[in-house]
């Protein structure tokens, strides 16, 4: 098992919806979600950079990495830490699709480095 079944899931887009980069941006509970799209796999990881703010679905992107807008700093999708901040990191959500419905684990978590 993946360990996904014991999740509670949220539906909280259309693959449709992806932006030309793969992206959208969406409500996971009182959370902002950003959905990054890396090598046909969908992540999702808090929209808000810890820094100032920055709207990371905004930033840069280069594979794994995403890159906060206003200031540069670097997040891996797939974990949430910063390899350019070390101890730093954005909480991260298991995502999966069931058919073109894009669904989000209802509770997010920041993983050990």
């Amino acid at each position: 098992m993946n360990g996904q079944a014991d999740e509670a899931f949220i539906p909280v887009a259309r693959l449709a919806e992806l932006d030309e980069r793969g992206r959208a941006v969406v409500r996971v509970g009182e959370e902002t979600v950003a959905l990054v799209r890396v090598d046909g796999r969908l992540h999702a990881l808090q929209q808000a950079c810890p820094h100032r703010g920055g709207p990371l679905s905004e930033g840069d992107q280069d594979g794994c990495l995403l890159y906060c807008p206003l200031h540069a700093w670097a997040f891996d999708v797939r974990t949430g830490a910063s390899p350019t901040n070390p101890g730093v990191r954005v909480r991260i959500y298991a995502v999966r699709v069931i058919g073109d419905e894009i669904q989000v684990a209802a509770s997010g978590r920041l993983r050990a480095p």
